[in-house]
């Protein structure tokens, strides 16, 4: 089995699904880095934490694979022989990435040149995709307005993502511990990555909440996508939030620890990165936007309709004030409501998932005790 990715967080997503056949000596897990993205520097070190095999690519084109899991459509991935298994990438099709494939209104992951992984005259087949897993229904629906035929591969399984943050919501209190929260409100900020993203529209803002909310009443903490701690690094990051750092900000790792966090939190102050959805679906706690227009929300998805319904911090505000009046005024259930357009089947994701890779294999899983 090829586990191929060709970003950090991608990589994320499929280190989130692999348990569905862990314990089975008859599996062969490799890794390989899918060229071609600004954002996969990353990659070989993650495979290196967890102590991966990694295959290079040129090696990796030349094997044949049993199955090839991918938590994004985008790369050579045709190149790579043997079934193909997209799995989740993000809670839905939030966002369209400008200059990104051939159709610049569509959602990100679901640009027909992506999809159909179309020979592009190398004499390389179309990737045979054996099964596009997703979260929710209404994700098979989008994926059929972009092409029937990938449509007819989906199948909707859960979000292993959202189901390991789900096992862990009894560590909470381990983990407000472990950051030293105490009897503090721990607020979270989320940045997606880009130039409409929090630290990109408003880069000031963790320090100036930093600053200003009161240190014996709030402990502030900050999840920024993994994409841009590839772009920057983790040296340049923390120099650009120096000034929050140092007064107190909690800067949260791209993989376990952002989740770790998320269960912690009172409260989420978000853009338009789906992050927040996560939150929702865990717990039904405070959520407050900052997103101010921009062209790459997709209008009617699940991250739009939470933005739509949820209160604004304005400009963004940061007096204390103004915060908790924002935090005052979310109507509870309103998360929830959002984010159940986006996942179903929670907490069994793992086991369906494991029962179509199984299918997928020719192989009887085997039994757990």
């Amino acid at each position: 089995m090829l586990l191929a990715a060709r970003s950090a967080v991608a990589l994320h997503r499929l280190l989130d699904t692999v348990p569905a056949l862990s314990g089975d000596d008859r599996i062969t897990r490799l890794f390989t880095l899918v060229p071609g993205s600004d954002f996969g520097v990353d990659v070989l070190a993650a495979v290196e934490a967890v102590g991966g095999r990694l295959v290079p690519w040129s090696e990796a084109c030349a094997r044949s694979y049993d199955l090839i899991l991918t938590a994004s459509p985008k790369g050579d991935l045709r190149l790579l022989r043997g079934r193909h298994v997209l799995l989740p990438h993000g809670a839905g099709y939030n966002k369209s990435i400008p200059g990104e494939g051939s159709d610049p209104d569509s959602a990100s992951g679901l640009d027909p040149a992506f999809l159909l992984r179309a020979d592009d005259g190398t004499g390389a087949a179309p990737a045979p995709v054996a099964l596009h897993a997703v979260a929710h229904p209404d994700q098979v629906a989008r994926i059929a307005a972009a092409d029937r035929r990938a449509a007819g591969r989906a199948k909707v399984v859960g979000d292993p993502t959202l189901d390991r943050l789900l096992a862990s919501r009894p560590l909470r209190e381990r983990y407000r511990a472990a950051l030293g929260t105490g009897a503090r409100r721990l607020l979270m900020l989320v940045s997606t990555w880009g130039p409409e993203s929090l630290l990109r529209r408003f880069p000031e803002l963790p320090a100036r909440l930093a600053a200003r909310l009161p240190q014996d009443e709030y402990q502030l903490a900050l999840v920024v996508h993994p994409n841009e701690h590839s772009l920057l690094g983790t040296y340049d990051l923390t120099e650009r939030l120096a000034p929050a750092l140092d007064a107190g900000l909690v800067l949260a790792g791209p993989h376990e620890e952002w989740a770790s966090v998320l269960i912690a939190a009172d409260a989420l102050v978000t853009d338009h990165g789906s992050t927040a959805l996560y939150y929702c679906a865990t717990e039904d706690r405070p959520v407050v936007g900052v997103h101010q227009n921009g062209a790459e929300l997709i209008p009617g998805s699940p991250m739009h309709t939470l933005l739509d319904r949820i209160p604004r911090l304005a400009a963004p505000d940061t007096a204390p004030a103004a915060v908790e009046e924002a935090l005052r005024a979310y109507r509870p259930g309103t998360g929830r409501e959002a984010a159940g357009t986006a996942f179903a089947q929670q907490g069994r994701a793992l086991r369906l998932l494991r029962t179509e890779l199984y299918a997928l294999l020719g192989l009887t899983p085997p039994a757990r005790t």
